[in-house]
């Protein structure tokens, strides 16, 4: 015997417009990365990729400063050296871009863990992924990592941020350049 067929309208999820949608999509990686943050965070040593270095300084000291707002954020080369003011012994939050095949000491990565309360990072050099609280594993994730080297920076580089708690979405749209309409439109400049 079959089964009777229900008769009703099958139970959909709302329809929403692309824009709604994406608005939608972003407030949850907002939230997704907001719950990723570690509470107590006054120090950061961001330890910067020597590949690639996709976000100025400047940049990722306000993102990390808008994630954490009482944090001083200091920055290291992968060869140990500081970059602008000396970082302290000991730090809250340690974010570690080294990307593979990095020059770098045998065991400068237990170095750093030593210095941190919470270290993030990459999968990148010895005994990373048993000694960091939280790694991002290129190889693991190879389906979604683009091929182009500075493409793959980019996007390895706000996964590990984002795994930190330090939100690099977007916000908004860019709107049209406007520079020569705006021109045309100027009163004419006579009498002068």
């Amino acid at each position: 015997m079959s089964q009777p067929k229900s008769q009703g309208a099958p139970a959909s999820a709302p329809a929403f417009d692309t824009e709604s949608e994406s608005f939608l999509n972003l407030l949850a990686d907002q939230e997704r990365v907001r719950s990723q943050r570690v509470s107590g965070v006054r120090t950061v040593l961001v330890v910067l990729s020597s590949k690639g270095m996709v976000y100025d300084m400047e940049s990722l000291r306000q993102k990390i400063v808008l994630a954490y707002p009482e944090a001083a954020v200091f920055f290291r080369t992968t060869s140990g050296q500081s970059v602008g003011v000396a970082s302290p012994n000991r730090v809250d939050l340690l974010i570690d871009l080294t990307s593979p095949r990095s020059r770098q000491g045998w065991f400068y990565a237990r170095k750093l863990r030593g210095m941190a309360r919470h270290a993030v990072g990459r999968n990148a050099g010895l005994f990373r992924k048993a000694i960091y609280d939280r790694i991002f594993d290129e190889k693991a994730a190879k389906a979604s990592v683009p091929a182009d080297q500075l493409q793959r920076e980019r996007y390895v580089q706000r996964q590990v941020l984002e795994l930190a708690g330090v939100a690099l979405a977007q916000m908004g749209d860019t709107p049209p350049d406007r520079g020569q309409k705006i021109a045309l439109e100027l009163p004419p400049m006579k009498r002068l």
